[in-house]
């Protein structure tokens, strides 16, 4: 079943692709979160949005936080479960959502993660599913990545020079890089965030 409205086609793209083997949760978690996971909170609900196959969710979840994960494949949902459960012995709270259209709850979340999903008119709402002073974790390609030879080429996936920073106005950043890292798949060009929403929340 599909929540808020999930395109079939669309969910039939990303289902093709979560069934290779690049999408394996196996995988471990992103490098990014990984470093910085000293500026988050230390326990609280996490919000994990286009979590693919739950790499970074599942990642958390051994780490003690609730985690709640949406993503529009289902073969990448029903993954991350199957991981979850049988695997780790871990709960993840997997909705399979189309996050165009699906309701986010207003001040939930302690922590929001977006990792490589590139939505613009979803910032708002990312921001403000946020309680105040919870944590955004935000990571994904720049226009640089056209370069790598790899990867996704459209505007509407890339982030302009510095973009990221005018994204989430109201937050207070507390880490900020641009520029090209390694990867599983060779060099990378991205842009990663961690901000913290101010004590009224974002605007």
């Amino acid at each position: 079943m599909y929540a808020g409205g999930v395109s079939e086609d669309t969910a039939a793209s990303w289902d093709d692709r979560y069934r290779t083997q690049e999408a394996v949760p196996e995988r471990g978690p992103a490098p990014f979160l990984v470093e910085n996971i000293g500026l988050l909170p230390r326990r609280g609900h996490v919000l994990d949005a286009a979590m693919g196959a739950g790499r970074n969710a599942l990642f958390l979840a051994e780490k003690g936080y609730t985690v709640t994960g949406i993503d529009i494949s289902p073969v990448a949902v029903e993954r991350c479960r199957t991981e979850a459960r049988l695997r780790r012995g871990v709960s993840i709270e997997a909705v399979c959502a189309d996050l165009e259209s699906y309701p986010l709850p207003g001040g939930a979340f302690d922590i929001v993660l977006v990792f490589y999903y590139l939505q613009r008119d979803l910032c708002p709402r990312l921001a403000a599913a946020l309680r105040p002073a919870g944590i955004l974790v935000f990571e994904t390609f720049t226009t640089a990545q056209r370069a790598c030879g790899w990867g996704p080429t459209r505007d509407d996936h890339l982030l302009l020079p510095g973009e990221l920073r005018t994204l989430f106005p109201g937050t207070d950043e507390l880490l900020y890089r641009e520029g090209t890292v390694p990867s599983e798949r060779g060099p990378k060009a991205v842009a990663s965030l961690v901000a913290r929403i101010g004590s009224q929340g974002a605007s």
